[in-house]
């Protein structure tokens, strides 16, 4: 597994300290939010001050359902393990600042979120190596060295292990679900729609796939449910166990999208 040194003096040197409690964490399942910064740069000086304890960096989008669902268990895990570790939730899928805050505004996060542009997120992803699907969460020693690494949801359980492992430097063995689900989003009738829905069920088969109208009321109470956008559709989301892809507009992108990731 590849190790990633974040804190070399340079750090020190050329960045600028950015000035933030690492254990500004909001009370699990309160309407409190933590602290919310962006970009690289606020990143990087996140990570030089968190040297000698353990990080944990989960990367994630609003529109990711999943990575939605497993940030209460984040929340609790950092209020449990307090100024003994670093949690950090970096945005890499919402293009608009707007609307992570619209987000926080209703779907408060406890751990400091740090935003990241279109063009950083590139420069992040490839930085560490990621997937092109979300949840992916890194996790590091205090040293700055990367002990465990996971794409997709996980269960607390994974998350209070994995922790913990970091402070001895053992790499955390992960088995991937491999479960294909799709959401398709759009007007009933609509030929776009029924392209993608065609490609859906070629990739997932009869039953895995959903087909939501966000005209009719009861499915865009399902789309809310989901975290799936409210607006840009047609389109198509594709998750593989627990990781989704960002929603895609035609059956060749979705297609592209089910090849990346298997």
């Amino acid at each position: 597994m590849r190790k990633h040194l974040w804190i070399p003096l340079v750090l020190f040197l050329l960045i600028p300290v950015f000035v933030v409690s690492l254990s500004h964490h909001g009370p699990a399942g309160s309407s409190v939010n933590g602290a919310l910064v962006t970009g690289i740069g606020s990143l990087d000086s996140i990570l030089a001050a968190s040297s000698g304890k353990p990080v944990l960096i989960n990367f994630w989008a609003t529109w990711c359902g999943p990575c939605v669902r497993e940030m209460p268990l984040l929340d609790q895990l950092a209020v449990d393990l307090g100024e003994d570790a670093v949690f950090i939730a970096v945005d890499l899928g919402d293009p608009e600042l707007s609307t992570l805050e619209l987000f926080r505004e209703n779907n408060p996060v406890g751990i400091t979120v740090v935003w990241l542009s279109s063009q950083e997120a590139i420069l992040i992803a490839d930085r560490y190596e990621l997937a092109d699907a979300l949840p992916m969460t890194l996790i590091f020693n205090g040293a700055g060295e990367e002990t465990a690494r996971a794409i997709g949801a996980r269960s607390f359980e994974w998350f209070a292990s994995a922790m913990d492992g970091a402070s001895g430097g053992d790499v955390a063995v992960i088995e991937e679900e491999t479960e294909v689900h799709i959401y398709v989003v759009g007007p009933a009738g609509d030929a776009a729609v029924d392209a993608l829905v065609l490609e859906a069920s070629s990739i997932a088969g009869e039953h895995g796939y959903d087909v939501l109208d966000p005209t009719v009321h009861a499915d865009s109470i399902a789309m809310a449910e989901a975290y799936l956008p409210g607006s840009g559709w047609p389109y198509a989301q594709l998750c593989v166990g627990g990781a989704c892809n960002r929603p895609v507009g035609t059956p060749e992108e979705l297609r592209s999208a089910y090849e990346s990731m298997r």
